[in-house]
């Protein structure tokens, strides 16, 4: 090879990006007119050249594809998080309040129930629940609750009062879902009509059955 060549070919790399000075760039292109050994050498760098174009063009549209896929991947993985931290907070929401409402009790009461045995059922709630909140209801108090749930028709309701009034006195026990159960089973006693809780009841039956009350009740 010629020395002339070895020095051409040198900066054949150089020429190919730019990089050369105007004499160099100069001698480069005089000789690849007249040396065809040159000229095909700097013809086979233009050809890897565009094939490696090529091939970064190949890889930048399937990482842009990948980046793409993963995006919409990670979008959906996002969405599908936030529905089950909803779902998993509903949840944790409904036991809590289940927990801490179903454990309410209604005690109704006979008619000829006097002051000392009503003292008596609380004594015997306290012993069960020393926390349990009670709250007595006459048998005038029921029948103002019903005539506010009969808002609209209070004249069906008007001509009970006094002696007159069916509905009976009640005790409301806010307690916990397993002193409500053991009240229901040991708390019989003759002056207690009955006890009605919602205990034994499904969580999401309760919170529906509430929220059908308050659509009921609004």
């Amino acid at each position: 090879m010629k020395k002339e060549c070895e020095i051409v070919q040198d900066l054949l790399f150089g020429y190919q990006d730019g990089t050369l000075h105007t004499a160099s760039k100069e001698l480069v292109e005089k000789h690849i007119e007249t040396c065809e050994e040159c000229k095909s050498v700097y013809n086979d760098m233009k050809k890897d050249e565009s094939k490696n174009k090529d091939e970064q063009h190949q890889e930048i549209e399937y990482l842009k594809k990948v980046k793409k896929k993963m995006s919409k991947k990670n979008k959906l993985l996002i969405i599908i998080g936030v529905i089950l931290t909803i779902v998993i907070l509903l949840n944790i929401g409904i036991v809590v309040y289940y927990y801490k409402e179903a454990g309410k009790i209604e005690i109704y009461l006979e008619d000829n129930i006097t002051q000392e045995q009503i003292e008596n059922i609380k004594s015997s709630i306290s012993n069960i629940d020393e926390k349990a909140k009670i709250e007595y209801y006459s048998k005038e108090d029921s029948l103002n609750q019903m005539k506010e749930k009969f808002s609209d028709n209070q004249n069906l309701l008007s001509g009970y009062g006094g002696e007159n009034n069916p509905l009976p006195a009640f005790l409301v026990v806010d307690t916990t879902i397993e002193n409500a159960k053991k009240m229901e089973s040991t708390l019989s006693l003759p002056e207690i009509k009955k006890i009605c809780g919602t205990f034994d009841s499904n969580p999401y039956l309760f919170i529906l059955s509430e929220v059908m009350i308050n659509l009921q009740n609004n």
